[in-house]
């Protein structure tokens, strides 16, 4: 069954190459920036929505099997690796810090469903 993690990858695509065009799409509900982020964040966001293009596409596209386990796993890895470091940032913004890591944990609890569901089929 690869439908889910497709559907993720694609709608993560999506998200990536939205936040490479309006960065604060991204910066401005983790709390990073205002309507239009400085330089750094924007520049950091953009990378951001790079792998997530890459990774999104990557889901959509690999062969059913290992490839397409490990780009889940990836997908998942980046997840949780933006929620830890969310959790662990001096954000001054208690609330958006936290809509941070539970957005990060959640997509990665969404992928970890379409792992399962990509291991079934």
């Amino acid at each position: 069954m690869t439908w889910l993690p497709r559907t993720l990858g694609v709608l993560t695509a999506i998200y990536g190459a939205t936040t490479l065009v309006r960065p604060a799409v991204f910066s401005r509900p983790a709390g990073l920036s205002g309507d239009e982020p400085p330089a750094p964040v924007g520049i950091l966001v953009r990378a951001v929505g790079v792998r997530d293009v890459a990774n999104g596409l990557a889901m959509a596209l690999a062969p059913a099997g290992p490839a397409l386990r490990l780009a889940v796993a990836a997908r998942i890895a980046a997840d949780l690796g933006d929620a830890t470091v969310f959790a662990l940032s001096d954000n001054n913004d208690a609330d958006a810090r936290r809509k941070a890591v539970g957005v990060g944990v959640g997509w990665g609890a969404l992928n970890l469903l379409g792992l399962l569901a990509a291991r079934r089929g």
